[in-house]
Parts: structure tokens; C-alpha cells; sequence
């Protein structure tokens, strides 16, 4: 099987040419109202900068004397290891 290209059925575009774009319609008014988007707004605002709960799990992990475990601190030391090599 043989494709050939035939340019002679490209229809030719001269670069004065225009092309007819279609009008953009009538341009829609925001009167948008987003009452539940304030309500949330303002219960962000209200949130605490601390999570009580994350800061006693923190002090329960300092506190334990297997964490973080043998086998991830020498995971890691191997990655350290491996990557200062190059």
C-alpha cells in the first residue's frame, strides 16, 4: 500500500485573510450571592492556631523511648548513606 501526500487539495490560507469570529454575547452581570461562603469564612476565622489533640500525641511520642523505632532511624541512616555517596 502507497499513501502519497497531495498537497494540490490543501485549501491555501493567505495570512491577510480573516477569519470570522462570533460575538461573544451580552456580558452577564455578577450579582452572585454566596451567603454559606461568608458563613464558612468567618468559621475559619474562629478556628484555634494550636490542635489540642495533635499537641498531647506529640508529647506521648517525646515521651516514649522507642520513637521513632531502631528500623526507621536505620532506614534513614542507610538513605543518608546512599544519597552523600554521589
Amino acid at each position: 500500500m502507497e499513501i502519497e501526500f497531495n498537497t494540490s487539495r490543501i485549501a491555501s490560507r493567505d495570512a491577510t485573510q480573516s477569519v470570522a469570529r462570533p460575538d461573544a454575547g451580552p456580558v452577564a452581570a455578577d450579582n452572585a450571592s454566596f451567603p454559606n461562603a461568608t458563613s464558612l469564612d468567618a468559621q475559619l476565622r474562629e478556628l484555634a492556631n494550636v490542635r489540642p489533640d495533635k499537641i498531647v500525641l506529640a508529647k506521648s511520642l517525646l515521651a516514649d523511648t522507642n520513637y521513632p523505632p531502631l528500623e526507621l532511624l536505620d532506614r534513614i541512616a542507610h538513605l543518608l548513606a546512599v544519597n552523600t555517596k554521589q
